[in-house]
């Protein structure tokens, strides 16, 4: 399986990337943090007790990492690229990257967390970010006296960077941090000036969240999909249309928006039948991207994890909204020494 299982469905956009890895046409080098069986990195020694003011501004002490659990996906795919996957001793049904992370057992949904299948597993150390909840389940861990670390997730650039360094140095192991963050941040910047170069000729990008017929979202300004779309060079008319974060589809709002692209994920466009059952929502044949069926598709933790990846992500839209342009730019996965899953 492609490591990112890239669905692109009618995208007429971009003739350059049918079923391309991004990692094969990089000359990038390869970052020195690896997860997976091929790792070669030394023997991580954390450096513990850690005792730090998390992203609530709560005082928290970690004294061990031997039993991780992350409370969502990204973090868990962070946890992994700093090479403590090994750690990790349950996930929530969110983390599906890498397939090590998907294939442990999982202690529920991150939004709808129940505190006793968590505690189950012993846990020495738990991360988390404003994503999980509901807040009665986060109160409960923190009575039982498992530390729960919470991680900022700025919704820009600078996102999946942070959310690095703070789980790095939450679990004592703050220099693979800077130097994974490092990688990141740089994929981002190269990428984002492939998109800045293509930005004369700016596709309007709907980006939605779909799951079935009742739950049919746009997103918009601080989804954390905005700036991704802007900085592959490309207008968000989510943002256009004054929609944050998100708000419900209408015929009237996607008609009147005129969006060149669509920007799902591949279990919202599973979720509605596929093309032709996204073709088949109101509005959405009336566009220019329905008209000419020009729809990307990715993975849900791809596409708005906004982790490890992130920079390979906005690389890959880069060259899918610009044909010619971003190709060469795509840099080498920095979290895996592997070219596939």
């Amino acid at each position: 399986m492609n490591r990112k299982a890239l669905l692109v469905i009618g995208l007429t956009l971009a003739s350059a990337c049918g079923g391309v890895d991004a990692a094969d046409s990089t000359t990038a080098p390869a970052s020195s943090i690896r997860t997976g069986p091929e790792s070669t990195a030394p023997a991580i020694e954390p450096d513990l007790p850690v005792t730090l003011a998390d992203a609530h501004g709560d005082v928290v002490t970690v004294e061990s990492i031997e039993r991780i659990i992350p409370l969502d996906g990204d973090l868990a795919e962070v946890v992994f690229a700093l090479g403590l996957g090994d750690r990790v001793v349950a996930t929530d049904l969110s983390a599906t990257f890498p397939p090590e992370a998907d294939a442990l057992p999982e202690i529920g949904y991150q939004r709808s967390l129940s505190a006793e299948p968590i505690a189950a597993f012993e846990p020495t150390v738990l991360l988390a970010t404003d994503l999980a909840g509901p807040a009665e389940t986060i109160d409960q861990l923190r009575d039982l006296g498992y530390p729960l670390v919470m991680i900022d997730r700025p919704i820009d650039a600078s996102g999946p960077a942070t959310k690095i360094r703070e789980v790095a140095e939450a679990l004592g192991v703050p220099e693979r941090g800077e130097a994974l963050a490092g990688d990141v941040q740089a994929a981002i910047d190269a990428a984002s000036e492939a998109g800045a170069a293509a930005a004369g000729d700016r596709p309007r990008v709907m980006a939605l969240y779909l799951r079935g017929e009742r739950v049919q979202f746009v997103f918009g300004k601080n989804s954390g999909l905005d700036w991704v779309i802007e900085a592959a060079g490309a207008i968000d008319v989510g943002t256009e249309l004054g929609v944050v974060d998100n708000a419900q589809l209408t015929a009237e709002s996607v008609v009147r928006a005129a969006p060149d692209v669509f920007l799902v994920s591949t279990t919202g466009l599973e979720s509605v039948g596929g093309l032709d059952g996204l073709l088949a929502i109101p509005g959405i044949a009336q566009t220019p991207a329905g008209e000419a069926a020009r729809v990307i598709a990715h993975p849900d933790q791809y596409l708005f994890g906004g982790g490890p990846r992130a920079g390979m992500l906005l690389a890959e839209l880069v060259g899918q909204l610009h044909p010619g342009i971003g190709s060469e730019t795509r840099p080498h996965d920095p979290t895996t020494s592997t070219s596939g899953d």
